[in-house]
């Protein structure tokens, strides 16, 4: 009787302390109160993350991390970040409230130099080398550094070729960064821009000109698998002798460059 009632309490002991490594959450607005979806949710620096849904929602695991940071951020807002040995002491939802952050657009000044336009880029539409999602989590990100030829340099048009497409939708976050030390560093967007793909579709056209997006030095250009069905499902052509793919398995996690083959985006520019 008392090893039954031991077990017993080892079983539910065990049980609570699951429950405790699970975190489930809202992210909100904390101007209009109105829930935020497509925010990235991760820990610090690896591989654990993933994108709330268009609730706001989010659910993710913290078990053997004890000693990280959660770290909460979307463009347009103010990033949080949590220890998590301390979300554990309080178990329970983590809702959360990201204040509006105003950005500052940078001038342009407009001579009268006759500007050029050109791509910048992998142009492969190759359909036997391919390149896809190295994980299955939402927030998962591929993509590749690309040159300018002259600073300024405006992005009109940002392209990619598609070699398989085997999942109904996916919904993807068109990214782009500055460049240091080899890898992406800050995202240089002022706003979100989102790719809704359908199944069967052989690329991706998307008009940056409403963004105004100007550079002033190399660039990494990335999506990010934000929504809807398995990432796996979506292969870009790819092709030997390019600026080699650079992934991060989630939102928050480290870049890596993976492979010998680039991944084919490119950009119509302006300069």
């Amino acid at each position: 009787m008392v090893k039954n009632i031991f077990i017993t309490i080892l079983f539910l002991v065990s049980t609570a302390c699951c429950y405790a490594q699970l975190i489930t959450g809202k992210v909100k607005d904390a101007k209009t109160n109105e829930t935020l979806p497509y925010v990235n949710v991760g820990i610090v620096g690896k591989g654990v993350g993933t994108v709330t849904n268009i609730d706001g929602d989010f659910k993710l695991s913290l078990s053997g991390h004890e000693s990280d940071s959660l770290r909460i951020s979307i463009l347009g807002y103010h990033a949080q970040s949590f220890l998590i040995a301390d979300l554990q002491k309080h178990p329970g939802a983590l809702n959360v409230s990201l204040s509006p952050n105003s950005i500052q657009l940078k001038e342009v000044n407009i001579g009268n130099r006759k500007y050029k336009q050109s791509i910048l880029g992998n142009t492969t539409k190759s359909k036997s080398v391919r390149a896809g999602f190295t994980s299955n989590y939402l927030g998962n990100e591929i993509g590749a550094i690309i040159k300018i030829k002259r600073a300024p340099t405006y992005l009109k048009q940002f392209n990619a070729s598609i070699s398989e497409n085997l999942s109904d939708s996916i919904m993807l976050r068109l990214n782009i960064y500055n460049v240091k030390n080899g890898l992406p560093d800050k995202n240089i967007l002022q706003q979100n821009i989102f790719i809704k793909i359908h199944k069967d579709e052989d690329h991706i056209s998307v008009d940056l000109t409403p963004y105004h997006i100007m550079v002033d030095d190399n660039f990494f250009i990335s999506v990010e698998w934000v929504k809807d069905s398995s990432g796996h499902g979506l292969k870009f052509s790819a092709s030997f002798l390019s600026s080699a793919i650079i992934s991060r398995e989630t939102s928050q996690a480290k870049w890596e460059k993976i492979g010998i083959a680039g991944v084919g985006f490119n950009v119509l520019a302006e300069y």
